[in-house]
């Protein structure tokens, strides 16, 4: 059958593309799961792409006929529980309808390329784009040059993520220089950041005392929210394959609106 590929080749490029192997298991929460979370039959004709494996994501994935879902926040946030309930309705829904889950969440946020910090700085045009800050032994953020002002830049923010962006500017006319981007629930890195030099950061979730705390400090701080700085990088695992395998992918977009 055209475009039918073995799940554990997909599998196999996944985890070396995203280096998710049993040695890198601690650069992560444990809840991640990072890799293959359910498997299907085998193979793999249709596959959909989502940052939360939420009970109606997962729903839409079986309606629109995908039998691999590429997730950011895998289906074990919760940790381990019973399997009763609305968690048995999520489990039984993946295996009468041979839906494979496969989860990215640090690789995938961290990833050079594919990822969602490095989606970003590409998509708003920083130059000169390094690693920074360390967590978890790897670094996960960027940083590089914006040649705009900060205004441009959260134009630009607001444009390539779809959201309305918050937080605090010091003057809106100023070139915004180097600028700081890790996407999600970074906000409470504020403090290391600033340590750094660096006085422009965008990430995701807003937070209540990291906006003063830009305040006090005379930083410029950009939210754009969390699954917004979150979407980039399953759509770029969704491309990798269609690209490879001539896979029919889609996207499933159920915001947070967090």
């Amino acid at each position: 059958m055209a475009n039918e590929i073995r799940l554990r080749e997909l599998v196999e490029l996944l985890d070396s593309t995203l280096d998710i192997s049993p040695a890198t298991e601690g650069k992560d929460a444990p809840s991640a799961l990072n890799g293959l979370q359910v498997e299907n039959d085998g193979w793999v004709h249709k596959v959909a792409a989502a940052v939360d494996g939420t009970q109606q994501t997962l729903e839409d994935a079986v309606k629109n006929g995908a039998d691999l879902i590429l997730l950011h926040h895998g289906l074990f946030w919760g940790g381990l529980r019973p399997i009763t309930g609305w968690w048995r309705r999520k489990v039984r829904l993946c295996l009468e309808n041979n839906l494979a889950v496969y989860s990215a969440h640090l690789p995938l946020d961290i990833h050079p390329t594919l990822g969602n910090n490095a989606c970003i700085a590409r998509e708003l045009g920083l130059q000169n784009v390094s690693p920074a800050l360390e967590s978890h032994g790897v670094q996960v953020a960027l940083v590089g040059v914006f040649s705009g002002s900060l205004l441009e830049l959260r134009e630009k923010y607001a444009k390539i993520t779809g959201s309305d962006v918050t937080g605090h500017l010091v003057d809106p006319s100023a070139p915004a220089g180097r600028v700081m981007v890790c996407s999600g629930a970074a906000g409470t890195e504020i403090y290391r950041v600033h340590e750094r030099g660096v006085n422009t950061f965008l990430t995701g979730e807003e937070n209540h005392w990291v906006l003063n705390a830009a305040q006090d400090m005379g930083m410029n701080l950009l939210f754009a929210g969390h699954y917004a700085t979150e979407t980039f990088g399953v759509r770029a695992l969704a491309d990798l394959l269609a690209e490879r395998y001539g896979l029919p992918t889609q996207f499933i977009h159920n915001p947070t609106g967090l």
